[in-house]
């Protein structure tokens, strides 16, 4: 492409964890690869007040740790929300949606992407809220991010095309206001360096680990609620009745404290009979993970994308989890994509079974070769193939902005409202 025809791709990502800003990048360097201009900005952390991104991401996780039963109460009540009322004020997605919309609207002004993708709903709710009162002509993305559709997704479907991490969550999209000439199935697109075909023996002859042992992979990225070293404690307890010893590869990511604290109890990089492999922050996680039998982790989208895509075996907590996470698990045990503990001693059954049942193993896999899809190529694909967008001349940007989208707001929620009267009384 010209420098004239480049196409211009906003990315909209928003920290809550490390999982949206990780596809944001993922799928920039496929977009940039294609000859596209890409943009990326992270929708709170460069406009937003410290309250609303602290609410937003260590909000959440504080939530998730110290009021997880309340969080998990709010989750299912929003969820039961009539999906009508979706321009409702009420909403807090709503409210913190169009908290930047001035400065939303500016970039949008200023850069006149063609198309515009939203790896979390909050920047595509506005823009949504924004195209009722004024025509933003590039085409809006926008990606689901676990395997069920938490509260709050109501409020974008006014998007474009809403890609979708798995089929299964097709006829929700369909209840929430979504057409299926919206939706795409390309899956959640991590980086595709976990889509590479495995090479067990050579990615442990790169990282020195023993070729012959079974390797147990833990990680538990971000969230304060993770507790890494005590699901590590709980693997050695769950491993007292495993037939031989294992390899365990602790993952601490940017948890210097506790790697430390791992590594002073190790003996010549052993603990209680078990090799274990202590890892601090690494851009090498495929090659881990290329290099394990299985990985004990949580169950985010983006994680347990990145784990199916590899065919690497799950074993998660079902216990203790942000509702969303929960629901994951419950999806992806029925899949026959992971396995999902309550105590350690089904920990230990899970991980012996693993060890020692080779067809039961290469089901999980073959389990998880079915869920997987086109991920970022295939959306990346579908975003290079649109048209320039064509926007009229002067400016998007108004001062009474937020006045006037809440006024158009308020009219959409009334017809709702009416709406749901008249139906209530059939």
């Amino acid at each position: 492409m010209s420098g004239e025809t480049k196409m211009r791709v906003l990315i909209l990502t928003v920290t809550a964890g490390n999982g949206h800003n990780a596809c944001a990048k993922a799928m920039a360097r496929r977009l940039t690869e294609g000859g596209a201009e890409v943009k990326i900005i992270d929708y709170f952390t460069t406009w937003s007040t410290p309250r609303e991104r602290w609410t937003v991401d260590d909000g959440y996780n504080l939530a998730c740790t110290y009021a997880l039963r309340v969080y998990n109460a709010c989750y299912r009540m929003q969820k039961r929300l009539p999906p009508e009322r979706r321009y409702s004020k009420k909403m807090l997605a709503q409210k913190l949606g169009l908290c930047v919309a001035e400065e939303l609207l500016q970039v949008i002004d200023d850069f006149r992407p063609d198309v515009i993708y939203c790896t979390h709903f909050y920047p595509a709710i506005a823009i949504c809220d924004m195209r009722l009162i004024m025509d933003i002509p590039a085409k809006l993305y926008l990606t689901t991010f676990d395997f069920n559709l938490c509260p709050f997704w109501e409020a974008a479907a006014g998007v474009d095309y809403l890609n979708l991490s798995t089929y299964d969550i097709e006829a929700e999209c369909f209840r929430r206001g979504y057409k299926k000439e919206q939706l795409l199935y390309c899956g959640i697109p991590v980086d595709s360096k976990f889509l590479q075909p495995a090479d067990k023996a050579a990615s442990r002859g790169k990282l020195g680990l023993d070729a012959d042992m079974f390797t147990i992979m833990i990680m538990f990225g971000g969230g304060q609620w993770s507790g890494g070293r005590k699901i590590f404690r709980q693997v050695l307890r769950a491993l007292e009745k495993a037939p031989s010893p294992a390899q365990i590869i602790m993952i601490n990511g940017r948890n210097e404290k506790d790697r430390r604290k791992l590594e002073s109890v190790l003996v010549d990089g052993t603990y209680k009979g078990h090799r274990i492999v202590n890892v601090g922050f690494t851009d090498e996680i495929e090659t881990y993970m290329a290099a394990s039998d299985i990985i004990v982790t949580k169950l985010g989208g983006t994680g347990a994308t990145e784990c199916i895509n590899m065919l690497l075996p799950i074993v998660a907590a079902e216990r203790l989890l942000p509702q969303q996470e929960a629901d994951n698990a419950v999806y992806l045990r029925e899949k026959g994509a992971a396995l999902t503990y309550r105590n350690t001693r089904e920990l230990g059954r899970h991980i012996v079974r693993l060890m020692t049942d080779k067809e039961f193993y290469e089901g999980m896999r073959a389990a998880q070769a079915e869920l997987r899809l086109g991920g970022v190529q295939e959306l990346a694909d579908h975003i290079l193939s649109q048209p320039k967008a064509v926007y009229k001349q002067g400016t998007l940007c108004r001062p009474d902005l937020k006045k006037a989208v809440y006024a158009a707001m308020d009219m959409e929620d009334k017809k709702a409202r009416d709406g749901l009267r008249k139906k209530n009384k059939k």
